[in-house]
């Protein structure tokens, strides 16, 4: 049954790279027929998520598939990530306890998806690692491929909290493994802005060296504000949390709204948790297996 709600926000989004909804639809089906020729490949994702991935990556069909190989291979490079980011794992519960992580579930007119991030105290602990955070938004990822449309993100971190050795945790190798393998390589994401507020100087090393792995226009869309009231001028106030003055939901209720998606979803969770690439039914043999699961060289892409 559709959705036509759903169906104008698909064709709103693929007119920004001169396609549609008709054509996404056909490429779905396109996407879905090449699937059942690549042995190797778990079959996950519906025809939502790929929409979703031919959206994050303008509407090219080859990008696509290449990015729809990338999503299944890369798991084998980054286990403690792919492989950890199950919300019934014990771990998930100790970074509530510490951090509000969370999406608003309503679309910005632009159909950007704000992400917000908060300590809930006055200083993180020290056994907060860096790593949960990239696995829980691993998993808001995955919700937002099967439910939202994935046109554009922002993300909110406030950074009031942090201390010396958080941020000595944020590894080079993490980084990589984060912004470049998983954000860059497999979802293509499109990042409007990342708003950054309360940065202690001691962070501000740690924000570069993010900085240094991007492309230089996206490394320009992070923004360093001194306090929280400037947001009241970037985002609109019905998306911001009133825990940042707005008069939207609270991080409480959002995280809350989370909780509930990922119960839900508990079986999706279940089976990424089990998913592997059979390499030795791969249709083509793979001329570089630097890059994950793409056929031939792969050129770095923007973040865009």
């Amino acid at each position: 049954m559709r959705n036509n709600k759903v169906d104008d926000l698909f064709d709103k989004a693929a007119k920004q790279f001169n396609s549609s909804g008709k054509a996404l639809d056909e490429d779905t089906i396109r996407l879905q027929k090449w699937l059942q020729t690549q042995p190797h490949l778990p079959k996950m994702l519906d025809s939502q998520a790929l929409k979703n991935f031919l959206l994050l990556n303008k509407c090219s069909f080859e990008i696509t598939k290449q990015k729809i190989d990338n999503y299944y291979s890369v798991r084998s490079r980054v286990p403690d990530i792919a492989f950890e980011m199950n919300p019934k794992r014990p771990y998930f519960k100790e970074f509530k306890d510490m951090i509000y992580f969370v999406d608003y579930p309503q679309l910005t007119d632009e159909m950007c998806k704000i992400t917000y991030f908060k300590a809930k105290g006055e200083i993180i602990p020290d056994k907060y690692e860096p790593v949960y955070t990239m696995r829980k938004y691993l998993v808001m990822q995955e919700l937002k491929l099967r439910y939202d449309i994935m046109h554009g993100d922002i993300l909110v971190f406030d950074c009031k909290g942090h201390t010396l050795n958080i941020a000595l945790k944020a590894t080079p190798v993490l980084i990589y493994k984060t912004m470049v393998l998983l954000y860059q390589q497999v979802f293509s994401m499109r990042i409007k802005a990342v708003h950054v507020i309360n940065l202690p100087p001691v962070l501000k090393t740690a924000v570069n060296l993010v900085k240094s792995f991007l492309k230089p226009k996206l490394a320009a869309r992070i923004y360093i504000h001194s306090d929280e009231e400037v947001l009241k001028t970037l985002i609109p106030l019905n998306l911001l949390p009133v825990d940042f003055g707005g008069e939207g939901l609270s991080l409480q209720e959002l995280e809350d709204d989370l909780e509930a998606r990922c119960a839900k979803n508990h079986e999706l969770f279940d089976r990424l948790d089990e998913i592997k690439v059979d390499e030795s039914l791969r249709p083509a043999k793979l001329e570089d297996n630097d890059t994950l699961g793409v056929y031939g060289s792969f050129k770095k892409l923007d973040i865009d």
